[in-house]
């Protein structure tokens, strides 16, 4: 099953500001692991319901999305250090 690809505005502006290093190993992520599973149980974020987490450890970047079933779309809700994400999730709506 296909899904279609969004961003949120705020997390495109964050993509916008990000080295191209780290950028590159967003994509890799999102190609080789959750390409083929969206739905990592080990990277759910607790509290937000059908929203997970893709991290880079050097250095510490998160991005979070959010797999909509009904919609068959998957939104990038934000893309930012390890510290601010998780309030930034908060504060769009996920």
């Amino acid at each position: 099953m296909s899904y279609e690809l969004a961003i949120h505005p705020d997390a495109e502006r964050e993509w916008s500001r990000l080295d191209e290093a780290v950028k590159r190993r967003f994509k890799q992520k999102l190609k080789k692991e959750r390409v083929a599973n969206l739905r990592v149980a080990k990277d759910a974020l607790h509290g937000v319901p059908d929203t997970y987490k893709i991290k880079i450890t050097t250095p510490q970047f998160r991005l979070a999305y959010h797999v909509s079933e009904a919609t068959h779309c998957v939104t990038i809700l934000a893309v930012s250090s390890r510290d601010d994400v998780y309030d930034l999730i908060k504060l769009r709506g996920a």
